[in-house]
């Protein structure tokens, strides 16, 4: 399958992970199969010494209904965002993202 070219989170953004990279990145540690990517964006969160901080948002298209007929579609991350540390230095991805957290179900 081919993949989307990443895009910038916003528009004035500078840094992003060369394409290569986080191309080579996704094609090994994201589950792709069966899914219809439609857009991979890339968000620079913030940088200290030579880790810059990213947020990998990857979009399926998806039908509400369930029903592939219908012309109405949307987008959804569901389980493919990531957050990602880039060594500029070594150009190595480290996929720091914890797992989803669950809010308390205390009663009351």
């Amino acid at each position: 399958m081919s993949l989307p070219r990443p895009t910038p989170a916003k528009t004035k953004q500078k840094l992003m992970i060369p394409e290569d990279e986080l191309m080579f990145w996704i094609e090994k540690n994201v589950d792709t199969t069966g899914a219809n990517i439609v857009k991979i964006r890339d968000g620079f969160l913030w940088s200290q010494g030579d880790i810059e901080r990213h947020r990998l948002d990857i979009f399926e298209k998806y039908y509400p209904n369930g029903d592939k007929d219908s012309f109405c579609w949307t987008n959804r991350i569901g389980e493919r965002s990531f957050f990602l540390h880039y060594n500029r230095a070594d150009s190595t991805i480290t996929d720091k993202t914890t797992g989803r957290s669950e809010p308390d179900k205390k009663t009351h």
